[in-house]
């Protein structure tokens, strides 16, 4: 949410309506708890289950659904109230600017992690040696996420709260508007590339290359090892599968803004695409963050079969008939 969002943001009051508010008002309050219970269910299971906590390919889910979690705890919120009475409160330049730096916090803290996610599954499948060790896990597994996020923290922490630019809130708008670093034209140029379109074109690039790869060995591997590489197959289909699904939800819904942003950049839009751009495509990332807990469901069978085996006892227990001894009088 960066370069050419003035624009967007200016257009919200003209092309919004009662109606397309309440569309996006009613759709958010009917995810949000179903939302946050799947999310804290997922979570829950992930760090008890000591099998799951140490399976490897599992913790970028575990920590995309943290900040899923956190965004739909605190922005997610903010927006539905935002959309009920059409404006921000409490109306103060501090709760505009943490809200701000909570959003494009959280926003680009899911595009680092998704490009990180590609990546580190090329390592997984092609590359398992590299965290055989302690060490070698500590280093191409758990800092590689911890950089982000402390990166993430300090950048949005400067060029929000540090950086000497004049502050302009409109209390009507989402987020009161655009941080003001956003009209600088090289921070912007290089939030946007670094934090957005790269991450979301290197994606897409290294899934394709992925799936190219496995098919690739698969086709190669040795007729003696033949029963060995057939689980290795499985197993790096369902690493595939996962990061597809979440990839493609992710794409689904990141790519229409990011690329309106871009053309805005380049070129004069027609007014059907401001539209869809304010209207809609603006609020794509919190529907993003509603939806994934559900996906990630399909991407965590382990913990779908012990949610099932849990919900299974507790109906058996309820419709429990406890004999009673009957005696007449």
């Amino acid at each position: 949410m960066n370069i050419s969002e003035n624009d967007s943001t200016e257009s919200a009051i003209i092309y919004e309506t009662p109606w397309t508010r309440n569309i996006k008002f009613s759709l958010f309050v009917a995810l949000e708890s179903p939302a946050l219970i799947c999310n804290s269910l997922l979570i829950f299971y992930l760090i008890t289950d000591r099998t799951l906590r140490h399976t490897l390919h599992y913790h970028a889910i575990l920590i995309l659904l943290f900040v899923t979690l956190l965004t739909n705890l605190i922005e997610v919120p903010r927006i539905i109230h935002y959309l009920h009475v059409g404006i921000v409160s409490p109306q103060t330049a501090l709760n505009c600017m943490i809200w701000q730096w909570c959003d494009y916090l959280l926003f680009s803290t899911v595009n680092l992690l998704m490009f990180w996610t590609s990546i580190e599954r090329h390592f997984l499948i092609f590359h398992a040696h590299f965290y055989l060790t302690a060490k070698h896990r500590l280093l191409f597994h758990y800092l590689p996420f911890i950089i982000i996020i402390i990166y993430l923290i300090l950048f949005y922490l400067a060029v929000i709260f540090i950086y000497p630019c004049t502050v302009q809130f409109d209390f009507s708008q989402p987020l009161c508007g655009f941080p003001c670093y956003t009209t600088y034209a090289i921070i912007s140029f290089y939030d946007v590339f670094a934090h957005t379109y790269c991450p979301i074109f290197l994606d897409v690039l290294l899934d394709i290359i992925l799936i190219i790869r496995v098919f690739c060995r698969k086709r190669v591997g040795l007729q003696q090892h033949q029963q060995q590489q057939r689980r290795e197959w499985r197993k790096n289909c369902k690493m595939i599968f996962h990061l597809l699904l979440l990839t493609s939800v992710y794409l689904l819904l990141q790519i229409p803004f990011a690329v309106i942003i871009m053309l805005q950049t380049l070129i004069y839009l027609p007014e059907w695409a401001i539209r869809m751009q304010t209207v809609y495509f603006y609020y794509f990332f919190w529907l993003l963050t509603l939806l994934l807990p559900f996906v990630c469901v399909l991407c965590l069978p382990e913990v779908t079969k012990k949610l099932k085996n849990s919900l299974q006892q507790r109906v058996r227990r309820h419709h429990t008939v406890i004999p009673m001894n009957l005696t007449r009088h």
